[in-house]
């Protein structure tokens, strides 16, 4: 699940969708915003192109192939009702489907050519800084409101496309560092390919949520976010000789 913010200059960019001919995409939304970017595809400024947009409370989907009119479709089931609704697109050639709960729509673009021209990588809630607008083939979509809200479940068929990067976006692992900081005792949470890892260098501790003294190896209880506890604090917690053994 990624959690938008909606503030300017956020965006997620994902691996291209190669939805030149047929295709699926679907994902699951939530959100209470009556104009947003939910996604967007071109050929990097040519004729081709496909974005998703909310407009007054509902999805609109414009795309275009070989310079044609662009098609368009309206739907009538209204989406910002902060409640999760279930999103569908699939291409087809000339035609693309968009089916958001049991609303389903299909509009088709008067082409010569049948075949979508798909160049860019895949943008998900706005577009990057570093795509300038020569290489948009539907320009305006720079200047729509970023989206806010919640998407989740994000596939390109029955697969999860690949996250390149993104700004602004807050993933279930982001949000188990901001929220359930697994990390003891100081440790430094951070998400690396794709999982939580906690970064022990600034304490004394070690293992894979820094809960392992280096001189003993018993474990440290310092709940997360308390921070490293002084020596003598740890000291003062470490256990007794035995001294009827040491008589033995």
């Amino acid at each position: 699940m990624l959690e938008f913010g909606g503030a300017p200059g956020q965006w997620a960019r994902y691996g291209r969708w190669e939805a030149g001919s047929v295709g699926e995409l679907s994902f699951s939304v939530k959100t209470n915003v009556s104009k947003a970017l939910v996604l967007y595809l071109d050929d990097g400024g040519n004729c081709d192109f496909l974005e998703l947009l909310i407009a007054n409370g509902r999805l609109q989907l414009r795309f275009a192939i070989h310079c044609a009119e662009p098609a368009t479709l309206h739907m009538e089931t209204r989406i910002n009702d902060d409640r999760w609704h279930m999103v569908l697109l699939t291409r087809n050639f000339r035609e693309t489907l968009l089916m958001v709960d049991g609303e389903t729509k299909v509009a088709e673009v008067k082409s010569k050519r049948k075949e979508m021209a798909v160049v860019s990588d895949l943008f998900v809630g706005g577009i990057p800084p570093d795509v300038r607008l020569s290489a948009l083939t539907s320009s305006t979509v720079k200047y729509e409101p970023p989206f806010l809200g919640l998407i989740s479940n994000l596939k390109v068929g029955e697969i999860p496309p690949t996250l390149l990067n993104s700004n602004g976006i807050q993933s279930d692992l982001e949000y188990l560092c901001t929220k359930q900081n697994p990390c003891f005792n100081g440790g430094f949470c951070s998400i690396q390919f794709g999982e939580v890892q906690c970064d022990c260098t600034h304490t004394r501790f070690k293992g894979k949520y820094c809960k392992e003294d280096y001189r003993g190896g018993w474990e440290e209880i310092v709940p997360p976010g308390s921070g490293p506890r002084t020596r003598a604090e740890n000291q003062s917690r470490e256990p007794e000789p035995n001294t009827n053994a040491m008589i033995e």
